[in-house]
């Protein structure tokens, strides 16, 4: 097949991207970004970092613009049949492997919404745009929970009666940047025991036993587990029916609190961003950090208890390998595992920064989450994931 394979991992603040030939799918030809966070607006740039001329946007472009535009140049520059692949977040536990993205299978998977608010209706918006416009452009759906389809039954199970159940489970999310770390980690390591921080707007911790998922910190949604930009994490159930019962908030209310005001956001009172946060003197940035720290530490216990022990830890996603200090003060408190940090590796996000006399292999891995998304697609489509 000649064309392309444009890989589309939308998330609930920013849009990355990138297009690779299908016979191979992890050089990208294009690649680029969105973050609605900063001013920095679309950054694209072919495959060996050059910068690209702008797509033709409108001066404040919504995403619609920018995937309509962003799917032109592709078949500009890659001649031939496109083929798309988006990151979807939660697959309902139907779905492993990609599976065509027609509108009865987006209008199945907008059922989970609810368990996935931010992600899952912005991850099907740009497949349903993109059909608008071509009904016969080939699109395919890659599961971010898919990559946790190997925990044990004990670990996926939630402590509730099953007729109340009634089949929901833990899940875990943040996958594609996973499996991302687990093929990394193959070529670079020996180590059998891996924990793997994924630290970004979202944040989440993930046990791999020789490069499969057998425990995670999120659960049925990509709310619980620990605490994020602007999610509150894990939270003692009575607490949030406390609120329900004091205040009372309404389920909508509440699910507004937890996703989009709480976490680093709401316990600062100033940001979201770990940079504002970093760059602060006030006293709520040093309170949201503290607090950040510590459940990642609590989480990382159980994580490495899960796998009985650990023999490296791998730090990704935006803040894991941006953030310097963030490493610093975790892997300060991490004695008790034998880690030492070389700080001359860490401050400039060496790929080990760990000393050779660590006991654990300390790495800052990037989440190369649309590489993945361009494995699955060309996977299934020459049929060798089935």
């Amino acid at each position: 097949m000649t064309g392309s394979i444009l890989a589309l991992n939308v998330g609930s603040s920013s849009v990355s991207f990138a297009a690779y030939p299908p016979d191979a799918p992890s050089e990208p030809e294009l690649s680029g970004q969105l973050d609605e966070t900063t001013d920095t607006g679309v950054v694209l740039q072919d495959g060996d970092g050059n910068d690209l001329p702008p797509l033709p946007l409108p001066d404040q472009p919504d995403r619609r613009a920018l995937v309509s535009a962003l799917a032109a140049r592709v078949r500009e520059r890659l001649p031939g049949p496109l083929v798309v692949g988006h990151r979807v977040v939660h697959s309902g536990g139907r779905f492993r492997a990609p599976v065509p993205l027609d509108a009865e299978t987006e209008a199945a998977l907008r059922g989970f919404a609810p368990l996935a608010p931010l992600h899952q209706g912005a991850n099907l918006d740009s497949a349903a745009w993109l059909r608008a416009e071509d009904p016969e452009l080939a699109q395919f759906a890659v599961f971010d929970d898919a990559f946790h389809a190997t925990l044990p039954e004990v670990a996926r199970r939630l402590p509730l009666p099953d007729d109340v159940a009634r089949g929901l489970r833990r899940h875990g999310f943040h996958g594609l940047s996973y499996a991302s770390v687990a093929r990394q980690m193959r070529a670079l390591s020996s180590a059998r025991r891996v924990v793997a921080l994924h630290l970004s707007g979202g944040a989440s911790l993930c046990a791999m036993q020789d490069g499969r998922s057998v425990d995670t910190s999120m659960g049925l949604t990509p709310l619980d587990g620990v605490m994020m930009g602007t999610r509150s994490g894990a939270l003692d159930p009575g607490a949030l029916l406390y609120l329900m019962k004091r205040d009372g908030r309404t389920p909508e209310e509440m699910e507004e609190l937890l996703y989009r005001h709480a976490g680093l956001k709401g316990v600062s009172g100033i940001s979201a961003d770990m940079r504002d946060l970093f760059a602060s003197d006030a006293p709520g940035a040093a309170r949201a950090l503290d607090l950040y720290c510590h459940l990642l530490l609590r989480q990382l216990g159980a994580m490495v208890a899960s796998l009985g022990g650990v023999d490296a830890l791998v730090f990704t996603g935006g803040a894991g390998v941006g953030q310097p200090g963030l490493r610093e003060r975790l892997c300060a408190r991490l004695d008790w595992l034998g880690v030492g940090l070389d700080a001359e590796a860490n401050a400039r996000s060496a790929p080990l920064i760990s000393t050779p006399a660590s006991a654990v292999e300390v790495r800052v891995l990037p989440a190369r989450e649309e590489a993945e998304i361009a494995r699955a697609v060309a996977a299934h489509l020459d049929g060798s994931d089935r």
